[in-house]
């Protein structure tokens, strides 16, 4: 019988056609003496912080902080007392595609958050394919728009998230053109990071919102703004409206 209630559950969530709405009523109606699996809790923790997980788009894999009182009004299998199995960061669903942060009271978490993609390689792999240093370097720096001195940069500045350890498998999109005096105060900025553990706040820019994704301490580098100043700018100025 548990068995078969996690795969309805789970397929009721890959179905895009069925709204989350019933998923919650279902869970919450049926469900509730029904031992989940750590994949299906994690499935209905995705649907409930509204996650689309996007291997390609880094900004698709943060969430709010989530408590755990909340989530057990869902199913009582989210709160454990073995350490949130369901939400480890080792081997579970969530852990093999997320980082996740388990904040804690009295030794007890009380609440999941999801803080970036966990997209760790064995090692930090530095080379760049000669094609994508020939296409990137055509390009105009993403910082200051012009064409001089454009250096191949990996937009990772932690070089921990490539995914692509071996050249044949290097992505365009995980690169990008700037200028050498861009890329070497970005740099800094990363030695400063991973020195300090906090990351760089663009409020120090002018900007109004230091990350577009996650806070000061999140460990990826996904939503700051050296990580990919195109698109920090893009959804930073998505609700601009200009004065008059």
């Amino acid at each position: 019988m548990s068995k078969e209630i996690n795969r309805i559950i789970q397929e009721m969530i890959k179905d895009p056609e069925i709204k989350s709405d019933e998923i919650f009523r279902f869970v919450k109606g049926e469900c509730q003496a029904i031992v989940l699996t750590p994949q299906t809790l994690g499935m209905i923790f995705e649907v409930y912080a509204g996650i689309k997980y996007d291997e390609n788009d880094p900004t698709s894999c943060f969430s709010k902080e989530i408590r755990i009182s909340e989530l057990k009004n869902i199913h009582p299998g989210f709160e454990s007392t073995n350490g949130c199995q369901w939400a480890r960061s080792d081997n579970s669903y969530l852990g093999k595609k997320y980082i996740i942060k388990r904040p804690k009271k009295g030794g007890k978490v009380f609440a999941i958050q999801l803080d970036g993609p966990n997209k760790n390689s064995v090692k930090k792999y530095r080379r760049i394919r000669k094609d994508i240093q020939d296409e990137i370097r055509t390009q105009k720096c993403a910082i200051l728009d012009i064409s001089s001195n454009i250096e191949v940069d990996h937009k990772n500045g932690k070089y921990n998230e490539l995914s692509n350890i071996e050249l044949k498998d290097q992505r365009t999109e995980d690169f990008q053109p700037l200028s050498k005096a861009a890329n070497d105060a970005k740099r800094q900025h990363c030695i400063d990071c991973i020195k300090n553990g906090k990351r760089y706040d663009a409020r120090r820019l002018g900007y109004k919102e230091g990350w577009i994704v996650g806070d000061e301490k999140t460990l990826t580098c996904a939503g700051c703004y050296w990580y990919d100043p195109k698109r920090f700018n893009e959804l930073i100025s998505k609700e601009f409206v200009k004065i008059k």
